[in-house]
């Protein structure tokens, strides 16, 4: 029943542009034989037709102009004038009866067609603005749900109208349509820290007092209880009039930048602190050095330059990572590619490093020679951080283990330390850029939580892996693999 309301109501056919003439012909020509019925069955009067049958014409002329536009009004017209003449004929009028049936007819068939000329013009103009707000809709909907930013549009009431998907990856929740805002606390909000009321909105401020609000930042508590930080901007939209109709809200996940923001802070200090350092203590030993070229103790002076050097060094190393970082950033990392013994080269720096450390025994387990293509000086930087590390993070232990073994069609070499060990959950972070091993049970270690990061992206350039298997109190092993190929192909 509800099918057949709707198919019948007018009103739900606004926006409806395929117009038919065969329901207008066939409703039409049903009251006309519906009409004789009456006449000559029912009233037993051919002559009983009469104003009745014109309400009854010009409610259905008007229904199907404003059903089927200028079509439904004319087809309607049609069936109707044809009706009028051929009661004329079977009644059989004659004389001024047949002249004045004519006439009225012909006046009736000009009033009709005009009345659902105009009528089915209105509906063929309604069709068409509803037509045009639908693709102007739709257009609207396809841009905002692009947006790599938050979306909503509300009406003048704060009630939700238009919302894209990045708003429910943005906020951890779904806003309805028809949601009113300012109504429900569903988060909580923080600006500067302090919690504000839902009401204080940035969309219900700009819907009440007609200004935009332009990059406001929010702390953002999801129900998950994750936090985080959002820019909004706000701003009303107002009709010809300039009342305000509805209000558009841009949300903008800046987490990341402020994480960001927080690392390049943190950066500089420790930057600025690791420099520092082999800068104050140059200083001091090049003053001492002096001292002790005046007095020409010459041991002391040998000792002075060993550690100006060890400083230098140091100086050195740090200015390195720091340029490689930028060159990774810019893609400008330059690589030298020939063909060596990647156990030659773990032998090599092993000896140079076991002269750095008294306290550690560093061991070598390798099998024959493996040749791999790559770059033998940044294959050396990566070991040497490793070992550095192994050395550094195992204050306690006296052992380091090297090996160098080959799996299917790689090379892999391993660096194990008996310290410190990393926790599982810090694991996928230790080879992000700056980020450092933390633990308020165990000492500061210099550096600046560069070297992993660096060495990832050293390995991955020579389609390698770099990754580590640690467990907390007993120590680390970091793996990195390299392929083993005769081939030549670019870094």
């Amino acid at each position: 029943m509800k099918k057949v309301f709707k198919y019948l109501n007018p009103l739900s056919h606004l926006g409806d542009r395929y117009y038919s003439w065969i329901f207008p012909f066939v409703a039409n020509l049903v009251l006309c034989i519906c009409s004789e019925v009456y006449a000559y069955s029912i009233a037993k009067n051919p002559m009983a037709v009469g104003v009745y049958i014109i309400f009854l014409n010009v409610a259905f002329i008007i229904y199907f102009a404003f059903r089927e536009g200028i079509v439904g009004g004319f087809i309607s017209t049609g069936v109707t004038i044809a009706y009028y003449f051929y009661i004329i004929y079977t009644r059989h009028y004659s004389g001024s009866q047949y002249t004045s049936g004519i006439d009225t007819t012909i006046i009736l068939a000009i009033l009709y067609f005009i009345i659902a000329f105009i009528i089915g013009t209105l509906k063929q103009q309604i069709d068409r603005l509803i037509d045009i707000q639908s693709d102007e809709r739709k257009r609207l909907e396809a841009i905002i749900q692009q947006l790599p930013t938050g979306v909503i549009i509300t009406d003048n009431t704060g009630t939700v109208t238009h919302i894209n998907k990045q708003i429910n990856k943005i906020l951890g929740l779904k806003i309805p349509i028809g949601f009113k805002i300012g109504t429900d606390n569903i988060t909580k909000v923080k600006i500067n820290g302090d919690a504000i009321d839902p009401t204080q909105a940035s969309t219900i401020y700009a819907l009440t007092k007609g200004k935009s609000i332009t990059g406001r930042d929010l702390l953002f508590e999801r129900k998950d209880g994750t936090l985080a930080y959002l820019q909004v901007s706000s701003a009303p939209i107002t009709n010809k009039k300039h009342k305000i109709i509805a209000a558009a809200s841009i949300i903008t996940d800046i987490t990341q930048q402020k994480e960001l923001e927080r690392q390049k802070d943190d950066f500089l200090s420790m930057a600025s602190h690791e420099l520092k350092t082999p800068i104050t203590s140059l200083k001091m030993f090049i003053d001492l050095q002096d001292k002790q070229i005046i007095e020409k103790d010459a041991k002391k002076v040998k000792y002075f330059n060993e550690r100006i050097r060890d400083q230098a060094n140091r100086l050195k190393e740090l200015t390195n990572d720091l340029l490689d970082v930028s060159r990774i950033q810019t893609g400008k990392l330059a690589f030298n590619k020939e063909a060596f013994d990647i156990a030659e080269i773990v032998t090599d720096t092993v000896e140079g490093l076991q002269a750095t450390t008294k306290r550690h025994k560093i061991e070598v387990e390798s099998e024959l020679k493996q040749i791999v293509q790559g770059d033998r000086y940044r294959i050396y930087q990566v070991l040497v951080n490793l070992l550095s590390n192994a050395i550094k993070y195992s204050p306690q232990g006296e052992k380091i283990i090297v090996r160098v073994k080959k799996i299917k069609q790689n090379v892999v070499v391993s660096v194990q330390d008996f310290g410190i060990g990393i926790e599982k959950s810090q694991q996928d972070k230790i080879f992000d850029r700056l980020y450092q091993v933390t633990d308020p049970e165990e000492k500061t270690f210099p550096g600046l939580g560069l070297g992993l990061y660096i060495s990832k992206e050293i390995i991955e350039r020579h389609k390698g892996k770099l990754w580590v298997e640690s467990a907390k109190g007993k120590g680390s092993t970091f793996y990195f693999s390299l392929p083993i190929t005769s081939k030549k192909g670019n870094i």
